[in-house]
């Protein structure tokens, strides 16, 4: 997270949580945004992303991207629908990137919210 340089990390995202895992060496792991027009439920994005042959992002994704593109979250939020952590009261939580009085923020969103159309959504290319 340091190397990521946020103004604000929400205090759950830490490596108890979000352990760093190591998958038998260096990836090289390609990030595409989905936007959409409407409110959509994560449902909608992941069925938009399979569509299109894109695979769902773990949350290292999440925080290699945030660090390699620190200007992305200053158009809108990214989120990163990663197998969802169990958060707070129950809440499936997963990573979200944003802006928030010019400062960049890492924080977490609910997995099962419904998404205004001002979100973006982080999916993996698949290698071949």
């Amino acid at each position: 997270m340091a190397a990521g340089n946020y103004g604000y990390a929400h205090s759950a995202v830490n490596s108890g949580n979000f352990p760093a895992r190591h998958f038998g060496g260096p990836r090289r792991r390609e990030v595409a945004l989905l936007g959409f027009d409407r409110e959509v439920t994560t449902t909608d994005a992941t069925t938009e992303a399979a569509r299109r042959s894109l695979e769902p992002p773990t949350y290292e994704d999440a925080l290699y991207f945030g660090i390699a593109h620190p200007d992305v979250q200053d158009q809108g939020p990214v989120v990163f629908l990663h197998d969802p952590w169990l958060g707070f009261f129950g809440r499936r939580d997963v990573l979200c990137l944003w802006s928030n009085a010019g400062r960049r923020e890492l924080g977490l969103e609910g997995f099962d919210d419904r998404w205004s159309p001002s979100y973006r959504f982080a999916f993996v290319l698949a290698v071949s």
